[in-house]
């Protein structure tokens, strides 16, 4: 009776583990972003999973009325939302140092020198807000 109460519990024990653990791997930090999101300065952005990668799909200048929309990977790690789009290393995400959230999971902002690289104001800060 012992040695089958052992083996009861090492089951359960080990059931249990990797029941436990299971999809923990599949938890993408960066799916809190996806869906529309409303910038302050009139355009509209949207995040969302294509394939396996995450892609942000936004305006490269400012003016949504004739700017070309173009989709860019993108990450969140350590609360930080990272794009790659060619401003750091080659392959590599260029990681917005000033993005921080203002409501997680609803609103955050970022500099606008970090957002469009052009802008020459380091007062500028441009909010989204996500569209329910």
């Amino acid at each position: 009776m012992k040695k089958q109460l052992i083996y009861i519990i090492t089951f359960l024990v080990i059931t249990s583990t990797l029941f436990f653990s299971c999809g923990k791997e599949d938890y993408d930090e960066a799916s809190i972003f996806y869906g529309r999101w409303e910038a302050n300065y009139g355009d509209t952005i949207t995040f969302s999973k294509t394939g396996k990668k995450n892609m942000l799909n936004y305006d490269v200048s400012l003016n949504p009325a004739f700017a070309p929309r173009v989709n860019h990977e993108f990450t969140f790690t350590n609360n930080k939302l990272g794009l790659k789009n060619g401003r750091g290393s080659s392959g590599s995400f260029y990681f917005f140092q000033s993005f921080r959230w203002l409501q997680t999971g609803w609103q955050f902002e970022v500099q606008g020198v970090d957002w469009f690289p052009f802008i020459s104001s380091t007062q500028t800060y441009f909010t989204f807000t996500k569209i329910p």
